[in-house]
């Protein structure tokens, strides 16, 4: 007589021979700590902190299964986390929560919480991405959410989205819609569009988010990169506007290989615009160094002063806490990180 147990765990056995025969999983992401330095007016402050190179502090996994035929099933959960405290950041998958649907010649349907098409030119086409001292978003107002009550200009939740197949020579495109299922600032529609060939690289995207009475809240980047071997250069523009409030932000910069490191910098430009806030402005300096102990290992370091005009208050941390208007906002960063 064969046990209960005994068949359960056959069962069991069985199963998860079957999943594993079908996916491939993995499990990635980046452990990146840093030691901060930094001052806004009569404040400072010298703490822990992370993600201050290319990528926050993540983890996720991912998977694929080959369907045939050229069509393919993912998944894709990706958490922010805080190693020195070791907690988690926010809620669950909230960087990213997506089930997609595959295939060469005719592109992706991808379902879930993502990245809006606005936010990639912010981050791709800057040398020191959104992140640390130095990121481009530390200049961007309502960061990541937006102005006049959006919550969509980083990411969107019970999101559809289209991307163009890579067979397209060089064109690449994104096309999103989401659903507020009962939140205010949560609907949108937005699309973006770019090439990509040798060296160069560039996009635009539009986004748009319906507020209260009918107005709206309207996105659109422009941003480029050159890789000239030497040196490789970045641009972008981002213009956002809600009712009576614009915001139009500028950052050019560059990248230049040297041994087994890189050296990078960048100035960027915010200008407010609309009642109560036309002298609100920024400019943003950076310049920092990452050197590379792998392919995955980087020793770096990063420093950055905003000028704040107005009544602005935008600083290089947030560890930085109450930041006092128009005061200036500088900041140093030492830090090693670890991709996996």
């Amino acid at each position: 007589m064969i046990r209960p147990t005994l068949l359960i765990a056959a069962g069991c056995i069985g199963l998860n021979g079957h999943a594993l025969a079908q996916s491939t999983v993995s499990i990635f992401g980046t452990v990146d700590l840093n030691i901060t330095s930094a001052k806004s007016g009569n404040r400072s402050v010298t703490s822990m902190d992370q993600g201050g190179n290319i990528f926050p502090s993540r983890l996720g996994f991912r998977g694929t299964e080959d369907l045939g035929g050229g069509l393919a099933a993912s998944f894709w959960l990706e958490s922010a986390t805080l190693p020195d405290t070791g907690q988690y950041q926010g809620v669950g998958w909230q960087r990213r929560s997506t089930l997609s649907l595959s295939h060469n010649s005719f592109g992706e349907l991808r379902l879930g919480r993502d990245y809006t098409p606005s936010f990639w030119n912010i981050s791709q086409f800057s040398p020191f991405g959104t992140v640390g001292v130095g990121g481009s978003s530390n200049i961007v107002e309502g960061w990541p959410f937006g102005l006049g009550g959006a919550k969509t200009l980083v990411r969107a939740n019970n999101s559809v989205g289209y991307f163009l197949p890579r067979n397209l020579g060089g064109v690449y495109g994104q096309f999103m819609v989401s659903m507020p299922e009962g939140q205010k600032g949560t609907k949108y529609y937005g699309a973006r569009l770019g090439y990509a060939s040798g060296p160069l690289d560039i996009a635009a995207s539009y986004g748009q988010t319906p507020l209260e009475d009918g107005r709206h809240y309207r996105t659109a980047s422009l941003g480029g990169s050159y890789d000239f071997g030497l040196v490789k250069l970045y641009a972008n523009y981002l213009m956002q506007k809600a009712p009576q409030d614009k915001q139009t932000n500028v950052m050019l910069g560059a990248s230049v290989p040297v041994g087994a490191g890189v050296i990078k910098a960048s100035v960027a430009r915010s200008n407010r615009s609309g009642p109560g806030v036309d002298a609100d402005d920024a400019t943003q300096l950076a310049i920092g160094y990452v050197h590379w102990l792998s392919k995955r290992t980087a020793l770096y370091t990063t420093w950055s002063k905003i000028r704040n005009r107005g009544n602005a208050a935008y600083i290089v941390t947030d560890a930085l806490k109450e930041p006092q208007p128009g005061g200036n906002s500088r900041g140093f960063q030492l830090g090693i990180s670890h991709n996996f």
